[in-house]
């Protein structure tokens, strides 16, 4: 019987590995399908089990917003449903007693807030700035006598006020040994940022020619970016522990063009003063509910 070309062998050959290997491949997957079924296999487990816990997670998502959209679509449709409250003290901006003066005093509508799940005022950490982070910025030299600690829900709850006396002489101490008060705000404009407030107070000069006092707070280091900058005015300044410090009012740079190096406020125990000397006798800035009275 003669002998098949030597190129019909070749074919043959390549046929006959390109059936092995198809075979072996399938043969493969079917035991990897197996080992999946019977967990011989941890690592793809564990990735299915993540995998799945991601679906279920967006689902409730999917869920949490539709329903949110409905409360949207019919409790604050029009401009006039989305008024939370109304204008009651707004004094004339002024350096009244060497500070600046620029607050006002806003009752809040209770109908527009459900009040069973108000938990007072808090500042959101976000997730801009890490916990790791943040926790090493807000702690420069841990331990010390007010760490700070990342909240689970990442709310910094507002409890109290910085006395005048720790201002002026902070009692932790940063990696050089030296006082420092660590501070934080979320502003409209630059989000969350960390800073050092200084012990020693500024004197600042507006447009019109009227010097005030401030409570300066200078960027975390110098490599960091401004604590604040245009639009960032009215928030507040709270310490690790969530005690406010002051009103955020303003700020200076060494040119136009650059970014605010110093931050200005206005210390919270003299706002206490000046409302209570304009009426407002019980003020309450750790409101935990309304029957509080809370103050905004």
């Amino acid at each position: 019987m003669p002998h098949p070309p030597h190129s019909e062998k070749r074919e043959g050959s390549r046929v006959l590995e390109a059936f092995l290997r198809s075979y072996t491949g399938a043969q493969r997957a079917e035991g990897v399908q197996n080992h999946r079924e019977y967990g011989h296999y941890p690592a793809a487990n564990e990735a299915r089990e993540r995998v799945q816990y991601e679906v279920d997670a967006a689902k409730r998502a999917i869920e949490e917003l539709n329903a949110f959209y409905q409360n949207v679509a019919t409790q604050w449709a029009t401009p006039e449903s989305r008024v939370l409250g109304h204008v009651v003290l707004s004094p004339p901006i002024n350096a009244g007693e060497g500070y600046t003066e620029d607050w006002a005093i806003i009752e809040i509508d209770t109908s527009k807030v459900d009040a069973s799940n108000f938990e007072g005022n808090a500042i959101d950490l976000g997730t801009r700035i890490s916990s790791y982070n943040l926790t090493r910025m807000m702690n420069p030299k841990p331990p010390h006598d007010h760490p700070f600690e990342y909240p689970f829900d990442r709310l910094v709850r507002l409890e109290g006020t910085i006395p005048d006396e720790e201002m002026r002489h902070p009692t932790v101490l940063d990696k050089n040994n030296e006082p420092c008060l660590m501070v934080l705000k979320r502003g409209n404009t630059t989000g969350l940022t960390v800073g050092r407030a200084n012990n020693v107070f500024s004197y600042a000069r507006n447009d019109y020619a009227e010097t005030s006092k401030e409570w300066a707070i200078l960027p975390f280091d110098s490599k960091s970016h401004a604590f604040s900058k245009t639009g960032d005015s009215g928030s507040v300044i709270v310490d690790g522990l969530g005690r406010i410090g002051g009103l955020l009012t303003g700020g200076s740079s060494a040119k136009p063009s650059e970014d605010i190096n110093i931050t200005y406020a206005t210390p919270i125990s003299f706002l206490l003063k000046r409302m209570q000397e304009n009426g407002l006798r019980e003020l309450n800035v750790n409101p935990v509910s309304f029957d509080d009275q809370p103050l905004v």
